[in-house]
This record gives structure tokens, sequence and C-alpha cells, in this order.
């Protein structure tokens, strides 16, 4: 994949059955990839360096989104209903390529809306992947 700039990034969100871009998108994070690992040092251990095993657990990390709030937006309307539920919500983030697209289950874990006075309403929500991801 050759060199990108951040413009263009697609995050989308299931409207009805849809997956749809997410509107009014100013930042966006990509989930980070984590490996869970745990240290497990003995105190025999010979160099006095903590060891860490695998625990076998994968997961994404939550990760951040800023839009330019639109309350009347089909895609706002989907994150408030889908932070207002306990199950979740399919989401995708693709490169502005369209090369990578990462695919998941999610919770809204979080909105946090605000408007500074020489500046539009935004809001910043929190997204927690939850499963294995499918990466094409």
């Amino acid at each position: 994949m050759a060199t990108q700039g951040g413009y263009g990034l697609k995050c989308k969100i299931t409207v009805g059955t849809t997956l749809t871009a997410i509107a009014n998108v100013l930042d966006c994070e990509f989930p980070k990839f984590i490996k869970v690992v745990k240290e497990f040092t003995a105190h025999d251990a010979d160099t006095g360096w903590a060891q860490f095993n695998a625990t076998g657990k994968r997961k994404l990390d939550k990760f951040k989104l800023t839009l330019g709030w639109d309350s009347e937006s089909a895609t706002h309307a989907a994150l408030v209903t889908a932070f207002n539920a306990d199950t979740t919500v399919n989401i995708s983030i693709e490169d502005p390529d369209g090369v990578e697209v990462i695919a998941f289950a999610a919770h809204i874990e979080s909105m946090d809306r605000v408007s500074e006075q020489e500046d539009g309403l935004k809001c910043t929500i929190e997204v927690q992947p939850t499963g294995k991801p499918t990466i094409t």
C-alpha cells in the first residue's frame, strides 16, 4: 500500500441493514490491535528482568471518533440508538484509498458533545469493538 494522507477515511455504521458512512467525520483513530500478555516472573528468574506470557486473548482497543454533530443525520441518530442499546452495532473503518477495511461489532461507550464559542458543535464518540474483527 502506498503512503496516504488522512483525508477520505471512512467510518461506517449500520443504518437499517446497510453499512453507511458516518457523516461529518472530523477526526478518527483506528482501533489498536492488542495481544494480551501478563507478567509471569518467577522469584528465581536469572536475569532480574520481567518475563511475560501470552494469555491467548486478542482485542481491539476502544478508539475515538470526532464528528461535526448533526442531530438530523441518520448516521448520528444511529450512534445515539447504539449508545442507548445494550446490544452491539456493526461498524467498519477503512483507509482513504479503501485498501484495508476493518469490520467489527461494537458498543458505543460514550458520547461527549462540545460547542466552543468560535467553533461548530462537535461530538467525540468512544467506540469499543468486541469480538474478532474481519480485515479485508
